[in-house]
């Protein structure tokens, strides 16, 4: 059934849940600063929630541990150690893996579309077994140099499929309005945070419904 559609996931906020990166970014590293500056942890966050916001998500740097650590002159400090702390905090969400479940079992050939570094992308992926479901797995800092808030990433994975290709994530800008603008069909995935739009999806199983009732049609 799977011929002539490729579909592409986000996985932060999709197929995984916010957890681990956000314990990362607003527990770990505010905890990192808050050591080395001699202040309190609450001063910490709001360090690093401004210094975040300046940067901006639809920048590469914004992604980058690496980029945060330099910035906050603790370039010394493993990035993979303060990573290790939150992976037990990584879960799949029940209704992505029964849509990536299903869409593979329909033979739909699936990519996953990321802006997560490798660091924290290969680690989600293992463990919640996600590598057997993927055809592709792209993260888009580390193996394009880009991100997602530009429209020749979308046009880059079409190419790179060899078919038409079929978005899903929940950020409306870059799983939504970006790919469309890049001629993809994309759905936004609505999991009860951030903006709602009037024809977003709040479940997975959606997803996969509107696909197989696109090409049962066709």
């Amino acid at each position: 059934m799977g011929r002539g559609l490729s579909l592409s996931f986000d996985l932060d906020g999709t197929l995984t849940d916010l957890a681990f990166v956000d314990g990362v970014w607003n527990e770990g590293l505010p905890a990192l600063v808050a050591d080395s500056f001699g202040i309190g942890r609450e001063e910490a966050v709001r360090l690093c929630m401004d210094a975040y916001r300046s940067e901006g998500d639809a920048s590469i740097k914004w992604y980058q541990l690496h980029h945060w650590l330099d910035h906050f002159g603790l370039g010394h400090v493993d990035g993979e150690d303060l990573i290790s702390g939150f992976i037990p905090r990584i879960r799949a969400f029940d209704d992505g893996l029964r849509a990536v479940r299903s869409l593979r079992d329909l033979g739909y050939p699936l990519v996953l579309f990321s802006n997560a570094p490798r660091q924290f992308l290969d680690k989600e992926v293992e463990h919640c077994g996600l590598e057997a479901f993927f055809d592709r797995t792209i993260s888009l800092p580390d193996d394009w140099g880009t991100v997602k808030s530009h429209a020749d990433a979308f046009v880059r994975l079409s190419e790179l499929m060899g078919t038409r290709v079929v978005h899903v994530g929940d950020h409306v800008r870059f799983d939504y309005e970006v790919p469309r603008s890049a001629g993809l069909l994309a759905y936004h995935l609505w999991r009860g945070r951030g903006p709602r739009l009037e024809d977003s999806l709040t479940s997975l199983d959606h997803f996969v419904d509107r696909i197989v009732r696109a090409q049962s049609q066709s």
